[in-house]
């Protein structure tokens, strides 16, 4: 029996969506188990989007998955001076604003990147602009979930909805499977946080 590449491809897609769940149960309990499994994702999942030459979705995962996993745990541990739990916020509208510009101008400024780090990436890139636009709101939804700003779930429940489409049309069943479970789970995490915060809330007025 052979164990050729393609076979290789389908257990790590199957073995990054089977981590993928955990990272995000623990991260909507609020769980700091979400940022180590987070690691161990990226180490799954990356030589996948490699061989499928999903280059945003790869940059996604080598540089901005693993540093904010890092960071996520890191914050969520020592995030506050008196080393208490970090409690959920909600994001200032203009911060909201100033990181729906970013986003848009990244997504329309990396096509102008990437061929100067792959030379044929203009040829071989599959779908560039959703691709593409995972990346950056991957890693805005990233940075304000190691915030812990509520917000969040709505920006991954976008960006879920983006990789599902992608996953499908690239027959990546296993991934696009863990996005669809994804989906829910943002809701989820929505309503999970945004008890807390609403708990947090009362204890501030009742003190």
């Amino acid at each position: 029996m052979t164990f050729s590449l393609d076979t290789l491809m389908m257990v790590l897609d199957y073995a990054s969506m089977v981590v993928g769940v955990f990272v995000v149960l623990c991260l909507i309990y609020e769980k700091f188990w979400a940022w180590p499994l987070g690691v161990l994702f990226c180490f799954l999942s990356g030589p996948v989007l490699w061989h499928q030459n999903l280059y945003s979705y790869l940059t996604l995962t080598v540089i901005g998955f693993l540093p904010m996993n890092l960071y996520g745990w890191y914050y969520w541990l020592f995030g506050t001076e008196q080393k208490a739990d970090l409690k959920v916020i909600r994001a200032s509208p203009w911060m909201l604003i100033v990181l729906a510009i970013v986003c848009v101008l990244a997504v329309f400024a990396l096509p102008s990147v990437f061929p100067l780090i792959v030379d044929d990436y203009l040829e071989s890139a599959e779908y560039m602009y959703l691709d593409n636009s995972i990346l950056v709101l991957s890693l805005c939804a990233m940075w304000m979930t190691a915030r812990k700003m509520i917000e969040n779930w709505i920006v991954w429940f976008i960006v879920n909805v983006g990789s599902v489409t992608l996953f499908a049309l690239l027959d990546l069943w296993g991934l696009m499977t863990l996005y669809v479970l994804y989906i829910g789970m943002a809701v989820w995490g929505y309503k999970m946080w945004h008890t807390s915060l609403v708990e947090q809330e009362h204890q501030v007025i009742s003190t």
